[in-house]
């Protein structure tokens, strides 16, 4: 029969710690966990800190990303109204050159351009709907500008031709003068606006 190791009795064992704790191996255990927890918690932190700032950049981006495709959206707008008001603008002026030349063609044209304006309307809208509101309230300046022009046009052709009897004293005695005035306030409301989707792009 194999016999059993001796066993160690608690006075046994209380000395072997106390040996122990004189040579510093007790301790040493003690600082080699504790070290291993606090490189472990330094780990953690780390790892913590490192997806963070990844989801903080990934939301700057995805924010930066929707602040340009905004942006680009409100130039589309502006410059497609800019676009079709220049050339309604420019209709306008062969009307009017028309009308004062009393050339056989300015009813002709000044409905043409008539229907060039109204067609400011789908640009108009756009504009709008992008903002911010001060575009959209100097889009409309704009487009009033050119519909009152448009109008005006319209009116004295037909009341020189006698298709049209004036029912007010402003369209009875319109003349080139008035007209004039209607095409520079048409050209400023278009600078203007102009200049304000420069410094809203710019900004």
């Amino acid at each position: 029969m194999q016999g059993t190791g001796p066993s160690l009795g608690p006075a046994a064992i209380s000395g072997l710690e106390q040996a122990l704790d004189a040579l510093g191996f007790n301790d040493a255990v003690d600082q080699g966990i504790a070290g291993l927890a606090g490189a472990a918690i330094g780990g953690l932190i780390g790892v913590i800190g490192t997806l963070g700032a990844a989801r903080l950049t990934g939301r700057d981006q995805r924010r930066n990303q929707h602040d340009h495709w905004r942006r680009q959206q409100q130039r589309d707008a502006y410059g497609q109204l800019v676009a079709q008001a220049s050339e309604a603008i420019r209709a306008g002026g062969y009307s009017l050159d028309a009308y004062a030349d009393q050339e056989p063609t300015a009813g002709d044209l000044a409905e043409q351009f008539h229907e060039t304006v109204r067609r400011l309307d789908t640009a108009t809208s756009l504009v709008a709907l992008e903002g911010p509101e001060e575009a959209a309230t100097s889009a409309m300046k704009l487009v009033a500008k050119l519909t009152l022009w448009a109008n005006s046009l319209l009116l004295v052709n037909g009341r020189d031709e006698g298709s049209y009897v004036p029912s007010t004293a402003r369209v009875a005695d319109m003349g080139l003068p008035e007209l004039m005035e209607e095409k520079e306030q048409s050209h400023e409301a278009l600078d203007s606006f102009i200049h304000l989707c420069r410094r809203l792009l710019d900004a």
